[in-house]
């Protein structure tokens, strides 16, 4: 089995998953990610003016590439924290992207030597995962695990801390036999849909609340052909807008405090059941969830089941 460095098993995996573009700065503790980068040639570095910077392009990158996920690449200490605002951003928006953050080795780590920032615990709230990986045996499985992860359910970012010494070790790896994992896509059984649309049909006044789940599923024209068989009217969400047309004769205009329609506030208020696809009940959305809930059913219909 072929030996390398575990910095380069991380470049391979990348390679796989079909990376093709990586935004960061670099820096002495990730350095050897770089090394690894430069050698390979396989994965085009776009060097950011800051690295919180990069966590931005990342996302966008994500938001743009059409199914491809956007890469940020730090040192330690202040470039991970700086990247923390990317995060936030993209677990807010479902967004997968993937953190490379370097580390002090292992014997300074947790001692307040030079940028050992324990990144691994503060950005857990902002991550689907967040680790340190403390075996260079274990990088490969890291990765696999992290892409794992940014795909399946509702997306969102991950992110690898990886302490130099870690980067530096020898490792068998075998980039031959690797294969990404099966990617969890969470589906509703037949008869929840059935209990849903019977729900719809026996309402006077239904109505479907559209997110930006359904623009990450590429999944609009499917709510246009959904909304037209059965003719409800449809309010998007901020994430949602543009998945109905502005112009079409069923969207029905935009609710909440600031990006909101009067008419969409009064359809809302007339509605007596609301389906709810792809969205959040984010509060820029609801407002008052007294008055959003008050005389109405809902059904909610999320990527996530534990939402």
């Amino acid at each position: 089995m072929a030996k390398m460095k575990a910095a380069m098993a991380a470049v391979l995996v990348m390679e796989k998953e079909g990376i093709s573009t990586a935004f960061g700065v670099p820096g002495a503790a990730i350095n050897p990610l770089y090394s690894a980068l430069r050698e390979r040639e396989s994965i085009t570095h776009i060097l950011a003016r800051h690295v919180e910077g990069a966590s931005h392009m990342a996302e966008g990158y994500t938001r743009a590439a059409a199914g491809n996920i956007g890469v940020c690449i730090g040192t330690s200490g202040p470039a991970g924290t700086d990247m923390i605002t990317g995060l936030y951003s993209a677990i807010a928006d479902s967004i997968p992207i993937l953190c490379i953050t370097g580390q002090a080795p292992r014997a300074r780590m947790y001692k307040e030597d030079f940028q050992a920032v324990d990144i691994e615990s503060i950005s857990k709230p902002v991550t689907k995962w967040s680790v340190t990986v403390r075996e260079p045996a274990l990088v490969p499985r890291a990765f696999q695990q992290a892409f794992h992860l940014m795909r399946s359910g509702r997306p969102g970012p991950v992110l690898i801390d990886l302490p130099f010494d870690v980067q530096m070790g020898e490792i068998e790896f075998d980039i031959d036999t690797y294969e990404p994992l099966p990617v969890y896509k969470p589906a509703a059984t037949r008869k929840q849909i059935e209990k849903a649309l019977d729900m719809l049909m026996a309402s006077s006044k239904p109505l479907i609340v559209a997110g930006g789940g359904i623009i990450n599923a590429d999944a609009s024209d499917l709510l246009v052909e959904f909304a037209e068989l059965t003719g409800v009217p449809v309010i998007p969400t901020l994430m949602g807008w543009g998945t109905i047309p502005d112009d079409h004769p069923l969207m029905a205009g935009m609710v909440g405090l600031q990006t909101s329609h009067r008419y969409g506030n009064a359809t809302m208020l007339a509605s007596d059941f609301v389906l709810g696809l792809g969205n959040r009940w984010a509060n820029r959305h609801t407002g008052s969830t007294e008055v959003y809930c008050k005389g109405r059913t809902f059904v909610h219909v999320d990527i996530e089941p534990t939402q």
